[in-house]
């Protein structure tokens, strides 16, 4: 979590003066709203499929999202098979039965005129007539039968010929199938029954059979009419197809069902409609206000910091822009399944980042707008969203206080679970194949991993550009292989251990009221690098001869007062952040350099009470005071540390007197109005000054001196605090108050 605290407004959400956004800010949601829609819109057109009819599929193509088409070649195959179910259709031909009497009719007539004639004419004659006038071939027993039988079986067979065709006439016969055929046999049969022998039944079924003729006439029109009426009932066939299907395989050749597949998912002529994308404009918008508004009122530091607007701006674009651009700078077209995971990946990483480099209240918030903006890219997947959202919220609480990088494993693992958890409880209730728990749980564990890689890499390319403290940047900053402090070590090596001390006092301060320990520790090591350009002008760093008993005391202040304004030109040239740099300026405040203000006072003769206010103001440091906890933190640590290092005998009472008495100067002093520190966290960092105080400067036991020595010495081998009454001489405590001491053994002089 980045060290960036923000000063909370008094006035309350709802009388927070009305601040128009400037032209920037406008301008940064506006491309960022235009951005977000492009970026949402290019998800919506899938790339475009070339191929027609026929064509050899060059690669295999998976359906980008679920959607359901419909089947044409299946609803034309039910239509075609409901078509051939209904029966043709036939009209009534009225002449048919007149024509088949008639037709009849004459061949009786035929057979009248034949008997009439035959007694005049001669017999071959009227056998040749009579078989030609009836249009058949008759035997000579036949004719002989219709020329020569008495009239009544003539009339009996006329009967049994009208009776015989009547009855066939009377049924339907079809023009264009075989019922002509069934009828004439039939009446064969039946004459086989009727007849008084088989001559007669052959000769009724020969005269007969020519006068039959179809009575039913194939209507073309009315059987279409049928057709389609059952082609209209059959219900069309809607297909489904789910995110992650193969659409076309290679190899195979493209089919009507394939178009239709293709046509579904908008691959033949992919384009955006204009509801769809006045839609997303829509939500885009929303978005970008939404989040606005929210930094708006509860982070205003951040609103103010168009650097932190871009960022915000860029982690989002990004973690939605990202896929498309990998699959298009890697070839890759990504399956439903595929583009749901990397969303989740790209959606997580953004979430930590921000959680790192901004504000876990933000990242939660852009989180959980972006898990519901992939659930629309998706089509609408459940799935999705969900193991997007949840995944994020695992990963911002585990990346809210990183501080090494052996905490990312951990990361990994819990991430890793919490997907997995997720892919079995949503695969069961949205009843997943086993393939698909497999393919599932491979991705929860792939995506955990890439996830935190995109993170790390992310966090360790952005922090320096945009200036934002990380702990890892911290961490980094607080090895002692950096070079300023290595050579503030080497070149002043007392103030060193004095900054380092401060350190462990600021951090234990800063975690009991719940400020940034780390960066309270790690700020304090550089917080007097300044003292860097002039040691030797520093007590702590004298060895023999103070430089200051031979100058005036104005400008042994300007000395004094010059490591401030030399810290923060190192921290430059160093490219220290902008934090420590607000530290080394504020870690004194405007306090008095009492020492050398009192010396003035002396030479002149004067007194606090009889002095000109304004000769104060020369001996006090340039400012500003203190503007965070942390930097109020880390000037009561240093001014605490440095003091209790003169007592030459600390005990409890003795070092919680100290504190008191110096927190309590620095408030009267008005040093602490600018940073929110409360009366309740002044309690608890004095209780933490004097309970690590009285841990460090512990009482020691004086040894009887060594054989051959004069002296005695202290069982504790730490000189550096041992040591600290003849090489600490400046300072020392009576009755509470403060003083500084010369080296020149001058009177002492409160601060």
């Amino acid at each position: 979590m980045p060290f960036l605290r923000h000063k909370k407004e008094k006035k309350g959400l709802f009388k927070l003066p009305i601040r128009y956004p400037d032209g920037r800010r406008v301008a940064i949601a506006a491309i960022a709203t235009v951005l977000l829609w492009a970026v949402m819109a290019l998800h919506f057109i899938p790339d475009r499929v070339t191929l027609k009819i026929g064509d050899i599929i060059p690669t295999d193509i998976r359906a980008p999202r679920s959607v359901t088409y419909l089947d044409h070649t299946l609803t034309r195959k039910l239509q075609e098979e409901a078509a051939a179910r209904v029966p043709r259709a036939y009209s009534d031909d009225p002449a048919a039965i007149d024509n088949a009497d008639h037709s009849l009719a004459q061949s009786i007539n035929v057979i009248q005129e034949a008997r009439s004639a035959s007694s005049k004419v001669a017999g071959a004659s009227i056998l040749e007539r009579l078989s030609y006038s009836l249009g058949v071939t008759l035997t000579p027993a036949e004719i002989h039968y219709l020329l020569y039988t008495t009239n009544d079986n003539i009339i009996r067979f006329q009967n049994y010929l009208n009776r015989l065709v009547n009855d066939q006439m009377s049924r339907d016969i079809r023009n264009d199938t075989d019922d002509l055929k069934y009828a004439r046999a039939d009446l064969k049969t039946s004459a086989g029954r009727i007849a008084a022998n088989p001559e007669e039944a052959n000769l009724l079924y020969v005269l007969g059979s020519p006068t039959l003729r179809p009575n039913m006439v194939f209507d073309q029109m009315r059987t279409n009419l049928r057709r389609e009426v059952a082609e209209r009932s059959v219900a069309p066939v809607v297909g489904q197809i789910k995110a992650g299907d193969i659409v076309l395989r290679q190899g195979d050749i493209f089919t009507l069902e394939q178009l239709d597949k293709c046509t579904a998912l908008g691959l033949m002529s992919p384009h955006l409609s204009i509801i769809t994308a006045l839609s997303l404009g829509i939500l885009a918008l929303l978005m970008v206000m939404l989040i606005g508004i929210y930094i708006r009122f509860s982070f205003p530091m951040i609103y103010q910091n168009y650097r932190m607007l871009l960022l915000l701006t860029g982690t989002v674009l990004m973690s939605v822009f990202g896929l498309k651009i990998f699959g298009s700078m890697l070839g890759i077209s990504f399956s439903g399944v595929q583009m749901g995971y990397m969303g989740m990946i790209t959606v997580t990483a953004a979430g930590m980042l921000l959680t790192v480099l901004l504000n876990p209240q933000i990242a939660i918030l852009v989180t959980a707008l972006l898990s519901v903006q992939s659930g629309i890219m998706l089509q609408h997947e459940i799935r999705f969203p969900l193991i997007t959202f949840f995944s994020s919220l695992t990963g911002i609480y585990c990346v809210l206080r990183i501080q090494r990088r052996m905490q990312l494993i951990r990361t990994i693992l819990i991430m890793a679970g919490v997907n997995l958890l997720l892919v079995w409880m949503l695969g069961g209730l949205l009843g997943d194949s086993l393939r698909d728990f497999k393919i599932n749980t491979a991705w929860a564990i792939v995506a955990a991993i890439i996830s935190v890689g995109i993170f790390w890499i992310c966090v360790t390319v952005l922090e320096k550009p945009f200036d934002i403290l990380t702990h890892v940047w911290l961490l980094e900053l607080s090895s002692s292989e950096q070079s300023l402090l290595r050579k503030l070590c080497l070149t002043a090596p007392a103030t060193y251990a004095h900054s380092i001390m401060v350190g462990n006092l600021a951090e234990a301060a800063g975690e009991a009221i719940g400020a940034d320990g780390l960066f309270c520790r790690v700020a304090s090591y550089y917080h007097d690098v300044g003292k860097i350009r002039r040691p030797h002008c520093f007590v702590e760093n004298q060895r023999n001869e103070n430089i200051h008993d031979h100058l005036n005391p104005s400008l042994s202040a300007l000395i004094i007062a010059s490591h401030v304004r030399e810290g923060i030109e190192l921290a430059e040239e160093y490219k220290l952040p902008a934090q420590f740099k607000a530290v080394i300026a504020e870690h004194h405040g405007t306090s008095l350099i009492r020492y050398f203000y009192h010396q003035a006072l002396h030479a002149s003769g004067l007194t606090d009470t009889t002095a000109d206010p304004i000769l104060q103001e020369h001996f006090r440091y340039d400012g500003p005071r203190p503007q965070t906890r942390e930097s109020g933190i880390i000037m009561l640590a240093d001014s605490v540390e440095a003091a209790a290092r003169t007592l030459d005998k600390p005990s409890p009472a003795r070092l919680k007197g100290l504190v008191e008495a110096i927190i309590h100067d620095k408030l009267t002093d008005g040093q602490l109005d600018e940073c929110d520190l409360t009366f309740k966290d002044i309690a608890r960092i004095q209780s933490e000054f004097v309970k690590i105080l009285t841990a460090m400067l512990h009482g020691r036991i004086d040894y009887p001196a060594l054989p051959g020595s004069k002296t005695s010495y202290r069982s504790d081998m730490d000189h550096t605090i041992t040591s600290d009454a003849h090489r600490y001489p400046q300072y020392t405590t009576v009755a509470g108050e403060q003083f500084e001491h010369s080296r020149s053994g001058e009177k002492p002089v409160a601060l």
